[in-house]
């Protein structure tokens, strides 16, 4: 259990690393692409500053008051707003004709003055040396929503890119959260299941010694005392199909969230002690169980109690489903460096159609009455998972009236 843990924080977060590089790759593709428009940006607005810088030439050359304007001479506040004008709307349309499209501010500079305006870090600026009388003077323009303009050339795939962020780390927060969650759920059924299970264990194992104590005290010859027997026969029944529908939820459960301890397990010990076990019982229905173990290498790695658990299910089945005194063969031998294990009984058999469904969980084959369906179907379903663990393989032979045959193939560990 707390491997698997291990490996599910160790795969959340690579995951979650996973995300955050994609996150960082979309990050740096809209940062150059910022840049890339940054730059296609500042060539449109020198091109159109050049363009600009001719045509502001040509008229203050044309034009003193102009000439005056442009060099910073002193002149009446009309000239001043005249050529401003005049002076703007060349800079606008040399900007639209470069399809930039945003407010700005201008201003004309001289670099000869002995006293300079604060540095402009986001200005342009266009020479007009060589092109009027006066030499240092200079074209600046700034845009104050410069930034906003980038974006907006962005477009959709800016916006996209930050929804797509924004998506994706809600979606990683959101799926581990419910993670976590389920995390929490699975390990509060487990607790619940092991508590229910024990609540349950504790008086089935009252009612079996009570029954048993009151078999003991009766008198076979006594008055009544048949019936006694009888009922009690009947608790002690009931009591060990309760009992063994218990033990198959608990394996279930403990299969499911339980990886088991890995060791080496010696298969004919394992039969040997599940054989022992329903010794009374094949003695009381007189029938044999008959062992035939051949196989040399007999050695698997896996857990003991699973493996021990599943065979008892396939012995409790054979018992549970025949009509006859029951008869058990089981067999074991070599076949390509492989374990095989067949357990062979002479029940009733499992019609061709429903040979393919035994092994799913909570499926029980029909025995024509519907009361007369025993268990849970989780006895099979159990023994799937068990040699599904043991990366083997179970497949089943059977004909309706003449039993059924499990065979079990595993990988033996090469000492």
């Amino acid at each position: 259990m707390i491997k698997k843990k291990v490996r599910q924080e160790w795969l959340a977060g690579l995951t979650f690393l996973v995300l955050l590089s994609l996150v960082i790759m979309q990050v740096m593709f809209l940062v150059k692409s910022a840049k890339l428009e940054q730059k296609h940006f500042n060539h449109r607005v020198v091109l159109a500053l050049r363009e600009a810088r001719n045509e502001i030439a040509r008229e203050a050359n044309q034009c003193n008051n102009m000439h005056n304007y442009v060099c910073g001479n002193k002149c009446s506040s009309d000239v001043q707003y005249i050529n401003f004008h005049k002076v703007d709307s060349i800079i606008q349309s040399n900007l639209y004709i470069h399809k930039i499209r945003l407010d700005y501010q201008f201003d004309f500079i001289n670099e000869n003055d002995s006293v300079k305006d604060k540095i402009c870090i986001s200005c342009y600026e266009q020479s007009l040396n060589g092109l009027l009388a006066q030499n240092g003077i200079k074209l600046q323009i700034e845009f104050p929503d410069q930034s906003k303009f980038i974006f907006a050339q962005l477009g959709v795939l800016f916006y996209l890119s930050i929804a797509a962020i924004i998506f994706v780390m809600i979606s990683f927060v959101i799926i581990y959260r419910l993670f976590a969650k389920e995390q929490s759920i699975l390990v509060n059924t487990k607790d619940f299941i092991d508590n229910m299970v024990h609540e349950f264990q504790t008086p089935l194992a009252n009612i079996k010694f009570a029954a048993g104590l009151i078999r003991k005290k009766v008198d076979s010859d006594s008055e009544g005392s048949s019936k006694i027997l009888q009922y009690t026969s009947l608790i002690q029944e009931e009591n060990s199909k309760l009992s063994q529908n218990v033990n198959d939820i608990l394996d279930v459960v403990l299969l499911s969230s339980e990886s088991g301890e890995a060791k080496n397990v010696n298969v004919h010990e394992v039969l040997h002690s599940c054989v022992d076990m329903y010794q009374s019982s094949m003695e009381e229905k007189q029938g044999a169980v008959n062992l035939d173990l051949k196989a040399n290498n007999f050695i698997v790695v896996g857990d003991v109690k699973y493996l021990k658990h599943a065979f008892l299910n396939l012995l409790d089945n054979a018992i549970k489903y025949t009509k006859v005194a029951p008869v058990i063969d089981i067999k074991t031998y070599n076949k390509n460096n492989k374990l095989v294990i067949i357990v062979k009984d002479n029940g009733i058999g499992i019609p061709a159609i429903e040979q393919n469904k035994v092994f799913e969980k909570y499926y029980r084959v029909s025995t024509g009455n519907l009361h007369d369906i025993k268990g849970f179907g989780l006895g099979l379903n159990f023994v799937k998972k068990v040699v599904d663990k043991l990366k083997g393989s179970i497949k089943i032979k059977s004909e309706l009236g003449k039993g059924s045959a499990f065979i079990i193939t595993l990988k033996v560990n090469e000492v």
